[in-house]
């Protein structure tokens, strides 16, 4: 999680505020800060210039000034350059910019816009406007967030229509056939035949129907495809190894938006081999020989497998009421019982996901792979397609191996820093690590699931599991450097890579440019893993743009900052930038004020695209089955104000890093003892371990730390709440959030320097030991196949 990397100790910039004088500032049509008068003379048309004043009269709130794009271009809106703040009570700036040009006006510390400005829409008098920022105008423009989303409602409204189609059972004689069920379905505006849905639908017993609002992958949309299928059902049977053959090169062709097709004829394929798998198995057991039976059991399990696996790519969240229920049916009861009311993540069209992105909100993107795009997250990604054509075709040499974590699908999986950069701490907190890092090629880990799948799926129901499998795997891997160029495993990407990525930035690069000071993209990674698997709670320093590949990931999200609330474990620990809290069973005697916490929740299923802004925490969960994704951060534009500049939540995080690090520069490897008895006195176990005089001295450092963090918040505009406090209830309260409990349940005899006590690493079965290759200790990621 590259969002990991936190914040420097010291503050880079400290901006003195001038707001209160008048300061003219003077850009260029595409608003681009100008050297002293000079204009951009290479504009043809240059738009009618304007001088504007903009002013602050809120009582008691300072505002920052952004410009915000121009009118009806692409990047409308979002915030582009900063032009500093605006105290209250009058504070104003001087713009020399040009008609069409859209200001905003946000409160200190976040991107809550309390107003919007058009250079030229006044009636003012020709190249002079002024803009005042009044309580009146400033509630005015909050009520028009969320806004109305008449585009979504519209979908939504489609959506029930398609819902009623599964119910008029009169509309055709033969309605109970699939080809009547799919054309019905189909000629109705707006509406999509899930094969996947009909199937399990009736497989449960809850009768069939698969009419739901159209998507790009999940539904067949038109009648030719319906017919399509149906020629499949009704073809000659053949065995199963072929029908199974077939699906293959079906996942496997097919170009742009005829992917969907492919797949979904792929599936029908894999009906085909179910149904010739469950043939051959009454014959064997028919004739009661033992090595027929094995030898049908086998092929059943490899078509059961392989259909389990494409379900997920065509198991689509088509509206509100399928992730409603699907929220219900996967909270946990401990957690539910605490925060029983959480409000879901919106889901959006398009059109309207864009206003959430401008003010910097969670919104999940439902079409925007609809309407002819074609995607290859969205429309080609599979196991077989990323295995043969994506990570299987690197020409020459050893294939690379990309990083997995594997443990028992009770607590898979648990991220952590590398033990080198541990190493370079010198240890200073105890780590009794269960989740097992290492690495393997990707054919390697395509045959771990496969295995596993096949292990684990049951007779009588396609997803039904007779056992949960004994270990989860799930791999993560970057595949986009900093600088926005593919890679594998930190070498060279091969072609395909490059065009899907090309493709996938190409389609992303309008929508993320909505986000506050977007630059571009700067990191991608891939996640890949089983059902069950559980990614607590942490959170990102970046934006992220999350694009689902398939299966449907349940995410629990917390509002940024509430330190407080989630228990941030220190910089000096292998799990920094995660909550000490587990969600999956609270324990409010050991975390009281996780009660207060804000959060949200949300499914995201194929072909969805979920906006997480930076600093939210979250927790991704597959509780469904098998699921791939793809998640993109990004990198702040050139001349785009410093984070603690415009985030009230980063100086919350300062604050946290500047008291960690005037302890950890004096204790070394001796920190986690100092601050665990700093945090809890005579009660910690470590009190007569630590000289009082180094105790004194590390309680000296961090109120002089929170003097500084104190003088330098309080000249940046807004300030901070905290800046009130005295700097010992500010250590106070970092201490009783941070270090509280951070050393408890340690192994016994450990001691500061100590490497990880490795004992409770899950174990990896034979055949993964025998081709893992263990990293060094100070390697910067781990493996260590044990």
């Amino acid at each position: 999680m590259i969002g990991h990397a936190l914040l420097s100790v010291v503050l880079l910039l400290i901006y003195a505020p001038t707001s209160s004088i008048a300061v003219s500032v003077e850009i260029d049509p595409r608003g681009g800060q100008q050297q002293g008068n000079q204009h951009d003379v290479s504009r043809s048309g240059k738009p009618r210039e304007v001088q504007a004043t903009f002013v602050n009269a809120l009582s008691d709130t300072t505002v920052n000034l952004y410009w915000a794009g121009n009118v009806n271009s692409a990047k409308e809106g979002s915030l582009q350059l900063y032009y500093g703040p605006l105290d209250p009570n009058g504070g104003e700036k001087i713009i020399e910019g040009y008609e069409g040009q859209v200001f905003a006006l946000t409160k200190v510390g976040g991107y809550e816009r309390l107003g919007e400005y058009r250079l030229g829409s006044s009636t003012a008098a020709p190249g002079s406007e002024t803009f005042i920022l009044t309580n009146e105008g400033a509630d005015q423009f909050r009520e028009k967030f969320p806004p109305e989303s008449i585009d979504s409602k519209q979908r939504e409204e489609k959506a029930q229509k398609c819902r009623l189609v599964n119910k008029d059972n009169d509309r055709f004689d033969n309605w109970g056939t699939f080809l009547h069920r799919c054309r019905g379905c189909v000629e109705v505006e707006g509406c999509g035949f899930s094969p996947v849905r009909d199937r399990l639908l009736g497989i449960e017993g809850k009768g069939s129907g698969g009419c739901y609002a159209s998507h790009a992958v999940a539904t067949v949309n038109d009648v030719d495809e319906c017919n399509e299928l149906y020629e499949i059902e009704a073809a000659e049977q053949i065995s199963v190894e072929a029908w199974l053959n077939r699906a293959t090169e079906l996942t496997l062709s097919g170009t742009g938006h005829d992917r969907g097709s492919s797949l979904r004829m792929a599936y029908a394929c894999l009906e085909r081999a179910l149904e010739r798998s469950d043939q051959m198995m009454t014959e064997a057991r028919g004739k009661k020989v033992h090595n027929s039976i094995k030898a049908a059991e086998t092929t059943d399990k490899k078509a059961r497998a392989a259909l389990l696996e494409l379900t997920a790519k065509l198991e689509a969240i088509f509206d509100d009421a399928d992730m409603k229920d699907l929220l219900a049916s996967s909270r946990h009861p401990k957690l539910d019982e605490i925060h029983p009311n959480m409000p879901a993540v919106p889901r959006r069209t398009t059109k309207d996901a864009k206003e959430y992105i401008l003010r910097g909100e969670p919104v999940i993107i439902t079409d925007m792979f609809e309407g002819g795009i074609s995607n290859p997250v969205a429309h080609k990604w599979t196991l077989n397609y990323l295995n043969q054509k994506v990570f299987g075709a690197i020409a020459g040499g050893e294939p690379p191996k990309f990083n997995v974590a594997a443990d028992v699908n009770t607590r898979c999986c648990r991220y952590f820093e590398s033990q080198g950069k541990a190493q370079s701490l010198e240890y200073p907190y105890p780590f009794v690590p269960t989740t097992h890092l290492y690495r393997d090629t990707f054919d390697g880990f395509v045959k771990t699931i496969r295995k596993a799948n096949r292990n684990t799926v049951a007779r009588g129901g396609i997803g039904a599991n007779s056992t949960k499998p004994k270990l989860l795997h799930y791999l993560h891997e970057i595949v986009m450097n900093k600088d926005g160029i593919a890679a594998v495993a930190g070498g060279e990407a091969p072609q395909q890579l490059v065009d899907d990525l090309d493709a996938i930035t190409s389609q992303l690069r309008l929508l993320a440019s909505k986000q506050p000071f977007f630059g571009d993209f700067a990191y991608a990674k891939v996640w890949l893993g089983q059902k069950g698997i559980v990614m607590p709670m942490h959170y990102d320093a970046t934006d992220n743009i999350y694009v689902m590949a398939w299966g449907r990931k349940r995410a629990i999200i917390g509002e940024p900052g509430q330190l407080d609330a989630f228990y941030r474990y220190p910089n000096g620990h292998p799990l920094v930038g995660s909550s000490q809290v587990n969600l999956t069973e609270p324990d409010l005697d050991r975390y009281p004020q996780f009660k207060d916490a804000r959060l949200r929740e949300v499914i995201v299923g194929p072909g969805d695209v979920l906006y997480l802004p930076a600093w939210w925490w979250h927790q991704f969960e597959q509780p469904f089955e098998d699921t791939a994704a793809l998640n993109l951060w990004s990198r702040d534009r050139a001349g785009a104000p410093s984070s603690h500049m415009r985030d009230m939540i980063v100086r919350e995080h300062i604050l946290a890093d500047q008291l960690e690090e005037s302890v950890a520069q004096r204790s070394g490897k001796g920190a986690g003892l100092v601050f665990d008895t700093l945090a809890n006195g005579g009660n910690s176990a470590y009190h007569a371990a630590v000289d009082d005089d180094k105790l004194k001295k590390a309680e000296n450092a961090m109120l002089h730390a929170a003097n500084v963090w104190q003088n330098e918040i309080s000249e940046l505009p807004g300030r901070h709440p905290n800046i009130r406090q005295s700097a010992a209830k500010l250590v106070e309260e970092y201490l009783g959030r941070t270090h509280h409990s951070v050393m408890q349940d340690i192994p016994e005899g450990w001691h500061p320097g100590d490497s990880w006590d490795l004992s409770e690493i899950a174990r990896l079965p034979r055949e993964l030991r025998s081709r893992c290759k263990p990293a060094p200790e100070s390697s910067p990621f781990m493996s260590i196949c044990g």
